[in-house]
C-alpha cells in the first residue's frame, strides 16, 4: 500500500497502472492518495498494518514513529538531508565542479540526499567557485518535459516561497551570495521555477544547517582533514556525504568518519540495488535494501504501507 505525497500523486499512481499491465495480481499494489493528516495519520495508525516505510520531514516521521510504537510496529524512516561533500586539493577541480553543481540542480534540488554543503579546501577554493558559478549559470531551465531544459520547476507555490525565504533570510543573517537566485518565468509554461543559488560563510548560517530543498548550495572552506570532519559531522542530519580526493586512503578514512547512512568516494547520489540505504540523526533510521522502491523491502503477505 502506497500513500504518495499530496503533491505528487500522479506518478505512484502510473506506477500502479504500469504494475497491472505486467501482470502483477490486483490487491498486491494499492494507491490511497489524500492529505497526510486524513488519509496518511489513518494509515500510520491502523491497528492492521504491519510493517511501516515513511520518506519525509523529521516532524512527520517522528509522528509516524510514534504511531506504529504505539501499534509495535517495525518502521523505516528515511527523512531529510543537508549532505556534505567534501572536496581536497588533489582532485580535478573542473569536473568535481560541474559533478555537484549537476547534482543540486537533480530534480531542481528537490533530494533528500543530495550535496547541499559543499566543503572545499582552502587552496582551490576560489577555482572551485569559480567553475561552479559557471555551470550552474548556465543551466537551461524550463518545463521538465522538453529536452532541451536541464532543470524543470518546483513542485508547488509553497516550496518556491521557502526556498526563496531561505536565500532572503540567508544573505540578512550573513551569508555571502556567490551566485543569485530567484524565479523565473518560462515562456508559455505555468511553474515554479527559480534559479541555482550559492551561498558560503559561517557554519552557523540559517542555510549551512536546514534543509532548503532546492537548487541551493552552501559553501565553506577548510584546512585540514579534522576540520574538515568538524564541519560535516555538526550537521543534525545524517543521510548521505561524499569526500572527493585522489589518495583513496584517505577517501575511506573520512567516508568512514562521516556521520551519515551512506557515504560516497568520489561520486554523489549513485545508488546499488541491494545495498542498505538509511540515514541517522534527524535523517531517520532503519534502512532497508534499496530496490526499484524501498517499500518492496517489507513485501510479505501481511499489510504494508508506504508513506511518502
Amino acid at each position: 500500500m502506497i500513500k504518495p505525497a499530496e503533491d505528487t500523486p500522479l506518478s505512484a499512481l502510473y506506477f500502479a497502472f504500469l504494475a497491472e499491465m505486467a501482470g502483477v495480481p490486483a490487491g498486491v499494489i494499492n494507491v490511497v492518495p489524500g492529505y497526510g493528516h486524513q488519509a496518511g495519520a489513518a494509515l500510520a495508525t491502523h491497528p492492521d498494518i504491519n510493517r511501516m516505510s515513511f520518506t519525509g520531514s523529521p516532524k512527520v516521521g517522528r509522528e509516524v514513529a510514534a504511531a506504529c510504537g504505539r501499534n509495535l510496529v517495525p518502521a523505516k524512516l528515511e527523512l531529510g538531508g543537508k549532505g556534505a561533500a567534501v572536496v581536497f586539493s588533489d582532485v580535478d577541480v573542473e569536473h568535481v565542479a560541474e559533478v555537484l553543481a549537476g547534482a543540486i540542480t537533480l530534480n531542481t534540488g528537490q533530494v533528500c540526499c543530495t550535496a547541499t554543503r559543499w566543503i572545499i579546501h582552502e587552496s582551490i577554493y576560489e577555482r572551485f567557485v569559480e567553475t561552479a558559478k559557471v555551470c550552474l549559470e548556465g543551466t537551461r531551465i524550463g518545463y521538465g518535459l522538453d529536452p532541451e531544459s536541464q532543470m524543470g520547476p518546483l513542485v508547488s507555490e509553497k516550496q518556491k516561497k521557502r526556498v526563496l525565504g531561505y536565500l532572503e533570510d540567508g544573505e540578512h543573517s550573513g551569508a555571502e551570495v556567490i551566485l543569485r537566485g530567484g524565479e523565473v518565468q518560462v515562456s508559455g509554461h505555468h511553474g515554479f521555477y527559480v534559479r541555482p543559488s550559492l551561498l558560503a560563510g559561517k557554519p552557523d548560517n540559517l542555510c549551512a544547517v536546514e534543509e532548503i530543498f532546492g537548487p541551493v548550495a552552501y559553501l565553506m572552506q577548510f584546512r585540514d582533514e579534522d576540520e574538515s570532519l568538524e564541519l560535516v559531522n555538526r550537521s543534525n542530519y545524517g543521510l548521505a556525504n561524499s569526500v572527493w580526493t585522489a589518495d583513496l586512503n584517505r577517501g575511506r578514512r573520512v567516508a568512514e568518519s562521516m556521520v551519515a547512512g551512506n557515504s560516497w568516494i568520489n561520486a554523489h547520489n549513485v545508488f546499488k540495488h541491494g545495498i542498505p540505504y538509511g540515514g541517522c540523526n534527524l535523517s531517520g533510521f532503519g534502512g532497508g535494501v534499496l530496490g526499484p522502491d524501498t517499500f518492496f523491502d517489507y513485501l510479505s503477505p501481511q499489510s504494508i504501507v508506504r508513506l511518502v
